[in-house]
Order: C-alpha cells, then structure tokens, then sequence
C-alpha cells in the first residue's frame, strides 16, 4: 500500500497533536531546514510548522521523513534482540497476504490509540521497520485561563486545565546486514514489555518469520569492555550468584576515570570472574560521533538499555553499534 496523502488541514493537525510533541532541538531544526521562522515557544512552532504548509515549504514526505528520525528513538528501553532465521526477500510477499498489509507503508499516523496498535510498516531492501503506537490524555494546570464567577448571592471559581496528548511509540528495527535486531519501547508504565515481545513475535509470523520466541542478546561483556577502557563509564555492578562488586562516580561530569582511587579499584577487579555486568555509561558528541552527551544504562544479563534522553535515530544506531563493538572484544 502506497503513503495515504494527507490534505493540508490534516497535517496541521499532525503538527499540533504529533510534531509539537517532539524535543524543541529538533523542531527548530526542522523549521530550519525549511527556512521558516523559527520562534520561541512550543505555539510559535506549531504557527510556523502552519505557515510552512500554506506556502507548499513543508510537505507530508518531509514532515514524514523527519517524524521517522525523531518519533520513537530515545527516552526509551531498547533491546538487542537475534535477527529472525528467515531470507529477507520473502518478506514483501508475507506482508502482503498478512493481516498487517494496510500497514505496509502507512503514511504518517494521526491516531491515538488506547491499545499498542502497529500503524506502520516499512520493508525496504535494506531493512524491515515496524511502529506502533499508544496514546494517553493527561490533563495539566493552566491558571492563565482560570475565572470568576458571581450569580446572584453565589460566587464560583473555576480552575482550568489544559488537555495533553502524549503519544508512546514502539519500534522493531531490522537492518539486515546487522547481526541483531531492535525492539524500542518508549518509557511508559502502562506498557508491558512481554506483551511487547509477543506482539513482534505474532507480527513477525504473520509476514512471513519463523515463530520463535524473541531471544535478547545478553551485553555483559560490553559493560565488562567499557569499564576496563575507561569509556564513559559512571558506575558498574559486576555479579555473580554469591555476590557483587558495584563502583560508581558522583562527579555530574567526570566518569569513574576521573576518580583516580575508584579508578585504580576499577582496574584491579578480574571481570571475568563475574558472571553479569551492568553499568551506567556516557556517551560524550566529539569522543563516540553522537549529536548530543546521552546517558545509557545497560543492563547486560537482559540485553537492556535504558536511554535516558531524547535522541535522534542515527544517534541510538550509532550507540547500539558502539556497544556492540565492545560486546565482542576480547
């Protein structure tokens, strides 16, 4: 199925309830990229997002491309998984008969559904990706619109809240030279990341994959790696079933290599006699090739991690394949 084209009222809607809802660094990046006026505020973006429309500067394939990047990707849990053991190129032709098919190439979403529900589906010869999606009305405190007011004897008050829809997505990544897999599940309490895993399982059989249990990749070695090169590591906890080694830094800006006797006591401990490992790591722009310092915690033994910052997609990549990188060093 081919992208569903929006009419121009729609995506200013998929500004205001979507786009809106993004990381303010990459909206005015966005807007610049178009060449609009950029503004101050989170209105001043969704007026210029607007404007930009009306004058054909910011079409749907932008405004779809860049969600891409941007939706989904940090802030988030995400697991290593095993690639499925199936020839990508079968896949176009299970998609296609699967239940999913209105999903393969879905244009950009609007909805917000109160289920996870996949809305999207993209196979390319290079990849298969699989999004959905899950919303959550909240309501937040906005005194500028509070009132008075008095009938006859009576006085009343009326306090105002303004409605917030927050969007969770989940991703499954698939680039098909990597020897792993993605699963991205947005910080979010309600969902249940088993029923995650069984969602991709089903999906994945429905289009054509083998069905299997979703097998993480355990990570211990890279936090073991990270720790012995001084690579941005904060704090690590190394176990076994009769104990653990746990050291950390409480410098906001200096890792454990900058506590020299943590330091010392770091580069003293045999990793390899401990049979898990987990550890807070960071990730500085000019050392690892980010956009931006972001944090990660790793949790070897579930082949976790938990990013704790809005990211781009290029960012999150470029993280999972550092870490790979350490996870088979010796």
């Amino acid at each position: 199925m081919g992208t569903d084209l929006l009419s121009k009222p729609q995506l200013k809607e998929l500004v205001r309830r979507v786009i809106v809802a993004q990381g303010n660094a990459f909206i005015k990046e966005l807007l610049r990229s178009t060449g609009a006026r950029v503004g101050a505020s989170k209105e001043d973006f969704a007026n210029n997002l607007d404007a930009a429309i009306d004058a054909d500067e910011l079409t749907q394939e932008k405004l779809e491309a860049w969600l891409a990047e941007v939706e989904g990707w940090g802030d988030q849990h995400l697991y290593l998984i095993a690639p499925p053991e199936v020839d990508p190129s079968k896949l176009a032709a299970g998609g296609a008969a699967s239940p999913y098919a209105e999903a393969l190439g879905a244009g950009a979403s609007l909805d917000f559904p109160e289920a996870l529900t996949l809305t999207h589906i993209v196979l390319s010869d290079g990849g298969l990706s699989m999004v959905w999606h899950q919303g959550k009305a909240g309501w937040n405190r906005f005194k500028p619109k509070d009132f008075t007011l008095d009938e006859g004897l009576e006085h009343y008050r009326f306090d105002a809240y303004r409605q917030r829809l927050d969007r969770s997505v989940v991703r499954f990544e698939w680039r098909f030279a990597d020897p792993y897999c993605l699963v991205l599940i947005h910080r979010n309490p309600e969902i249940d990341h088993q029923a995650v895993f069984q969602d991709v399982r089903l999906t994945l059989a429905a289009i054509g994959c083998p069905d299997a249990g979703l097998q993480p990749i355990p990570l211990n070695q890279a936090v073991k790696v990270a720790a012995s090169k001084g690579k941005g590591v904060h704090s690590t906890r190394f176990e076994l079933d009769g104990g653990y080694v746990e050291m950390a830094s409480t410098l906001a800006d200096g890792g454990i290599d900058a506590v020299e006797p943590v330091r010392v006591v770091l580069q003293a401990v045999d990793t390899g006699q401990f049979d898990r490992a987990q550890g807070m790591l960071h990730f500085a722009a000019e050392e690892h090739g980010t956009s931006r310092r972001i944090a990660v915690q790793v949790y070897g033994r579930e082949g976790r991690l938990r990013i704790w910052a809005q990211c781009k997609r290029e960012d999150v990549l470029r993280i999972v394949e550092l870490l790979w990188e350490y996870n088979g060093a010796p």
